[in-house]
């Protein structure tokens, strides 16, 4: 069974039977894909197909190497079922987490578990043709010396920053050059499956899938690092809104009265006082006025520059400047997501990124604005929290993005 070109492989089949059987499977192993495990009669009930028909399928598929059983599931009376799952070497996904400076890398098995270390590779991310072969090279690289064989990645997921349409494969913000769509230039060099979305999108969806009680239908993600990037979940689904952009949140101009300007020009805007970039400016003027400071000390034996994480580690190592400029950032932030919670009144808010490292400096000043700013009926049943992947949330938003899309062309 051909997973790398499954179009290829419907062409190749004969008579209405064959097809049919071949889509069902794929139904199954997406439902097991998105499921983990699941019993026949389950299966049965959220896939649509008769349980002698799946029950017959699900042998063919294990004896394809492409399921196991695992174990038996809780009785519902009478005997209890098999659980099936896919096999952890039916294939592979490569997911990469690129930032403006940054890419990461790392393969995952069927059940979603990283099979290789993490690759890294440093770049600037731009405009030029010669940054996307750049990027190419190093992904080719990363997949001959995994030892996985070519064949068994079946897909690539892309969690990057910018303006990101994810239904037509653009950027409009980087990689894009040319006439094709980025993802069109990755397809036609990979010859597989691609998917790109925008990092706070993706982040905010592996949270969802992978971390979170999914008694929580509606979720943010709110996510600080250089900038400040959204993510929305309505009734379970990714909201990208109508043209693919929702979520562009931190350029509202919320705080007017402030002459900061942003880096889209304008003044006041919310990432303009509360992301990373924000903070690197706080701190610059602070070591200014306290050179002995602990947040003094640490930017001269770091010499590389100041960036948002050298901040957490001073605020953590007890650098007073460097908690107020925290307490400061997360005033305003939680300002801005007071508005988020009078408009969409979401069950769980998720704070995440290099900049929540700092977890209570920076929670409990969101907190505190939440009491402020928004109304307390609106707010007492969405719960605040950090994110719970950490550094991996980049990578996991690669296969949560995969996991999402991989066969819908075929089934739909």
């Amino acid at each position: 069974m051909n997973l790398i070109d499954p179009k290829k492989s419907l062409d190749e089949k004969e008579g209405v039977v064959e097809i049919k059987n071949y889509l069902n499977k794929i139904k199954i192993i997406k439902n097991l894909y998105m499921n983990g495990s699941n019993t026949a009669s389950e299966i049965c009930n959220e896939v649509g197909i008769s349980l002698p028909t799946v029950n017959s399928l699900l042998t063919d598929l294990i004896k394809a190497g492409k399921l196991v059983k695992q174990g038996r599931a809780e009785s519902q009376g009478g005997r209890k079922p098999d659980l099936y799952r896919l096999a952890q070497d039916s294939f592979y996904v490569l997911a990469l987490d690129i930032s403006k400076f940054v890419v990461r890398a790392a393969i995952y098995d069927s059940s979603n578990q990283a099979v290789t270390e993490t690759g890294t590779f440093k770049i600037t991310l731009n405009n030029e043709k010669s940054t996307f072969d750049k990027i190419g090279d190093f992904m080719e690289t990363y997949m001959q010396e995994s030892g996985i064989p070519n064949e068994k990645i079946i897909a690539i997921g892309m969690s990057m920053p910018g303006l990101v349409d994810s239904v037509n494969g653009v950027n409009h913000t980087y990689l894009k050059f040319g006439k094709k769509s980025l993802v069109e230039n990755f397809e036609a060099r990979f010859d597989r499956k691609v998917f790109i979305e925008n990092d706070a999108r993706a982040m905010t969806l592996a949270e969802f899938k992978f971390s979170q009680d999914q008694k929580y239908n509606n979720v943010l993600g709110i996510f600080v690092g250089w900038g400040i990037g959204l993510g929305i979940i309505i009734d379970g689904k990714l909201y990208r809104g109508g043209a693919g952009f929702a979520g562009e949140f931190s350029h509202s101009p919320i705080f007017e009265s402030r002459e900061i300007s942003c880096t889209c020009g304008k003044k006041g805007c919310l990432e303009a006082v509360a992301s990373g970039t924000a903070m690197v400016r706080m701190a610059e003027e602070a070591i200014e006025k306290d050179s002995d400071s602990i947040l003094s000390r640490m930017a001269r034996e770091r010499g590389e520059g100041i960036d948002p994480s050298l901040i957490v580690d001073a605020a953590l190592a007890g650098d007073q400047r460097a908690i107020t400029i925290l307490s400061d950032v997360g005033l305003d932030l939680g300002r801005g997501i007071s508005i988020l919670i009078q408009l969409l009144n979401p069950d769980l808010i998720i704070v995440g990124g290099s900049v929540a490292e700092a977890q209570q400096y920076l929670i409990t000043p969101i907190q505190q604005a939440l009491n402020i700013f928004s109304m307390a009926k609106s707010r007492e049943k969405s719960e605040l929290t950090l994110y719970k992947l950490g550094k991996e949330v980049g990578l996991l938003g690669g296969v949560a993005v995969v996991i999402e899309n991989i066969f819908e062309d075929i089934i739909n």
